[in-house]
């Protein structure tokens, strides 16, 4: 499944979540248009890392399901280009060193990120992080998805399974 092809079908599921009484007011439940007519930003494909987020980039401008599960949240184009190494990483270091781009998180406060050199997606808990290094020995890492496209296939069987409330599905986080 392409991101386009995820993104959308997060839509559709969406519109069924507005129809739920989860006994509470819902959030504001959006995937954000890409409306790039030119493309993306050359400040953002010459970003190291940025070309595994590209295609989901294009497909959308991010989204917030404050909703779904514990919340997810991708970050706009815009504040992925200019993330604060006060609070995101770009690098995690342990037994390696592994550059990576932070791109959303979740309602629970852990943090998505991409590998650099391998695309892989990424999910960082709330962990020991100075000046944009994320000490990966005392925080908790686990790789999620092998790509983007994969985080986002991964994504749409949450929102499914939260709509359905699937009691026995493996969520994100």
């Amino acid at each position: 499944m392409t991101p386009s092809e995820a993104i959308d079908q997060i839509k559709v599921q969406l519109r069924d979540l507005v129809a739920f009484d989860f006994g509470y007011p819902l959030g504001e439940n959006v995937v954000r248009d890409a409306d790039r007519l030119d493309g993306l930003p050359e400040a953002f494909t010459s970003k190291d890392g940025s070309q595994w987020l590209a295609s989901l980039y294009l497909a959308c401008d991010g989204l917030s399901l404050p909703d779904v599960h514990s919340g997810y949240f991708v970050k706009p184009l815009a504040k992925v280009i200019s993330f604060n190494l006060a609070s995101e990483p770009n690098t995690i270091v342990g037994m390696h060193e592994v550059a990576v781009l932070p791109f959303g998180s979740t309602g629970g406060g852990d943090l998505f990120v991409v590998e650099c050199e391998s695309g892989r997606v990424l999910l960082l808990s709330p962990g020991p992080m100075c000046n944009g290094r994320y000490d990966g020995l005392r925080g908790s890492v686990e790789v999620i998805a092998a790509t983007v496209s994969q985080f986002l296939e991964r994504l749409l069987r949450d929102v499914q399974a939260f709509i359905e409330n699937d009691q026995e599905h493996s969520y994100i986080s």
